[in-house]
């Protein structure tokens, strides 16, 4: 069932982004007058199709939903009546040919920028970057950060969550390697660290890596180890654990706090436990199976959920919330931060500097898609931002069979004053349609190794 909601979920979304980014071509050549035969969303089969319009454009529903195409008319490709080779693509001038190639990515970029603007109306929750355990001789230790110390800048930019943190932090490794934050320690004092990362950028960029390089956690307040629900038909509730049962031991060792609990029940996926409950003042001992993780099979799942007291969580959440116009400049430097991020993240991936795990498919962006879907909204505006500003980056790049590669050509005729002959031409889409065929293998091969645990 899980799985063919995240199939669901990666149709929707990506289709989403996919139909914006062709409409950014749809719409230039409409506005330059060059006349569109087709819209499709996806690639294959046509699955559904209507022709409509004065020009009888056909819009398109294919089979492999994974990407899209605009066809304009062109000599290039079929014979064009002599009263319309004026709206041919291939008769426009050079400023028009880049305009509508760089349309699709540019509708990428403000989808991004409508989305960030539509959560920070609303509201972005998260989670204030109080610093909690150090670890020992630490980069983290050696620069004098504390428990308890507030990260409220990183670089130049004022962070208030865990997620804007970390997300800075990653482009001021990519930067130049030295992460400057600011923090306010328990009594409100304001203190200066840089954190000298040098050498360290591939290890730090690889995925969950950060804070434990760093060597510290996220201050996590401390819940009581108190049952509030158990997940029905999970390994909790074919154990026989109740609502209100306190956890006292697991498999010997103490529990103090719901903290201390999950980290041992993430490290043991489908193995036994034996746990040591008291209920209504008498101590029971159950034995559970413990279930694999639907998000990753390498971390355990017992299906309990802990009794939180609600207002002191309050004091631990963050809420982006902005009147226009200060949302319209966040999503702007947001999506302007992200596009950076990304562009810096490919290039030094490309170079080996950074580690490729970094890298999802489609089987990933599937799982992802699922997993924030069920998170709500907001959550799942966030992840189409970052995948809609990914999509209009790579389609950017100077590869011939995407819209990076088709301006560079358009330069290139401009330079010389011809098209490319046809042969080179064909060389190069045959480069690159083997380039990103080698991108998507290796993207696919980083999916499956992060969901299996190869």
């Amino acid at each position: 069932m899980d799985f063919l909601f995240s199939v669901l979920a990666f149709i929707v979304l990506v289709g989403v982004l996919v139909a914006i980014h062709e409409y950014g071509h749809y719409l230039l050549a409409r506005l330059c007058n060059v006349k569109v035969l087709r819209y499709s969303i996806g690639f294959g089969k046509v699955l559904w199709s209507k022709k409509t319009g004065l020009d009888q454009t056909e819009y398109c529903l294919s089979a492999i939903p994974l990407g899209g195409y605009v066809q304009l008319l062109d000599e290039r490709s079929e014979e064009v009546d002599e009263n319309e080779k004026h709206r041919a693509f291939n008769n426009q001038s050079a400023t028009k040919k880049i305009l509508i190639l760089f349309a699709g990515p540019f509708a990428n970029f403000l989808f991004a920028v409508i989305a960030y603007m539509t959560m920070f109306s609303l509201g972005v929750p998260g989670v204030v970057p109080i610093i909690g355990e150090i670890e020992p001789e630490s980069i983290a230790w050696q620069n004098n950060l504390k428990s308890g110390d507030q990260i409220i800048n990183v670089g130049e930019k004022e962070v208030q969550t865990w997620q804007a943190s970390l997300i800075s932090m990653i482009g001021e490794i990519l930067d130049d390697e030295q992460i400057n934050i600011t923090l306010k320690d328990k009594f409100g004092n304001v203190k200066y660290a840089t954190l000298d990362v040098t050498g360290r950028t591939k290890e730090l960029t690889a995925p969950n890596a950060l804070m434990p390089a760093l060597g510290f956690k996220p201050f996590v307040p401390s819940i009581k180890p108190i049952i509030e629900s158990v997940i029905t038909d999970g390994p909790a509730d074919r154990a026989g654990l109740l609502p209100e049962d306190v956890i006292q031991k697991v498999d010997d060792v103490d529990i103090n706090n719901w903290s201390q609990f999950a980290e041992i029940i993430v490290a043991k996926p489908n193995q036994n436990i034996q746990l040591e409950i008291k209920r209504q003042n008498r101590t029971y001992l159950k034995t559970v199976l413990l279930d694999s993780s639907a998000d990753n099979n390498n971390q355990g799942f017992i299906g309990l959920k802990a009794r939180i007291d609600q207002d002191q969580l309050k004091q631990y959440q963050a809420i982006q919330k902005y009147r226009f116009p200060k949302s319209l400049t966040m999503a702007v430097n947001e999506t302007n931060q992200m596009i950076v991020l990304t562009l810096n993240m490919l290039g030094k991936m490309i170079s080996g500097q950074i580690s490729g795990k970094n890298l999802s498919g489609p089987v990933g962006i599937a799982k992802d898609a699922g997993t924030v879907a069920k998170r709500g909204f907001i959550a799942t505006l966030s992840f189409m931002a970052i995948i809609s500003i990914s999509l209009g980056v790579l389609n950017l790049f100077p590869i011939p069979i995407v819209d990076g590669g088709q301006i560079v050509f358009v330069l290139v005729e401009k330079l010389i004053g011809r098209p490319l002959p046809e042969k080179v031409q064909i060389v190069f889409q045959q480069f690159g349609i083997g380039a990103l065929l080698f991108l998507m293998l290796f993207a696919l091969y980083n999916d499956l190794i992060r969901i299996f645990g190869w």
